[in-house]
């Protein structure tokens, strides 16, 4: 499969056209890193992207780390490009965006579990990966953190959020995943998405992990759409 996806659309550079990466060294070096960050409900700035005092306790999630911008034409291709071309090995130029930008902002991942946002399995099967996965591993990996793929799961299949406002998104994800492994006592969780809008996925990811013991959960995603 990989194989033929690769014959039909060769890997070219999505800035230049040059072949042999999706986004090459020169063209990565003019993506946007995130200098400053915000509360996502208010847009209040504040370090690291924690929720604001006035924010913080409407939220399971304790704050969302968001490394570049959707904005920015090479990252909304490379994203889509990575989601509905199947284009797996892209998923490597995207983690780099995340070392990037938790490199720049100095920010403590001692000891955390990093984590992707699961897919519900029939999803899953008809991408043939889990886009946040891939994400997720290559910044565990980097970072030298235990990384768990198996024990947050997507209980029932939920409708597209892009098409839906912020009330139906929080709606349409509430109750739909379960932390299904050893209590997480004290923990803290690093939970990896390729984009956030609202916060209803995280959100509701950080309720499940919260009630199973976690002491803090933070979104960490390539761009906010």
């Amino acid at each position: 499969f990989k194989f033929f996806i690769d014959t039909i659309f060769p890997i070219e550079c999505l800035g230049c056209g040059s072949s042999g990466k999706w986004i090459c060294a020169d063209c990565q070096k003019q993506i946007p890193i995130n200098a400053t960050n915000h509360c996502l409900a208010c847009k209040r700035q504040t370090n690291y992207g924690e929720f604001c005092r006035e924010c913080k306790n409407k939220y399971s999630l304790d704050g969302v780390l968001i490394a570049s911008d959707y904005n920015n034409k090479l990252v909304e291709q490379a994203i889509k490009v990575l989601k509905f071309r199947f284009a797996y090995d892209i998923g490597e130029e995207l983690a780099r965006l995340l070392i990037l930008f938790i490199e720049r902002e100095q920010k403590q991942m001692k000891s955390a579990l990093v984590m992707p946002v699961p897919l519900y399995p029939r999803r899953a099967r008809w991408r043939g990966f889990n886009q946040s996965e891939i994400l997720a591993r290559f910044v565990a990996e980097h970072f030298n953190l235990p990384v768990d793929i198996d024990n947050l799961r997507r209980l029932r299949a939920t409708r597209d959020q892009a098409s839906l406002g912020e009330a139906e998104r929080k709606s349409n994800v509430a109750g739909s995943f379960s932390w299904q492994g050893e209590k997480l006592s004290g923990r803290n969780i690093i939970l990896v998405d390729d984009v956030v809008t609202t916060g209803a996925t995280l959100e509701a990811c950080a309720q499940a992990l919260k009630q199973a013991g976690a002491k803090q959960v933070w979104g960490l995603v390539v761009a906010k759409g």
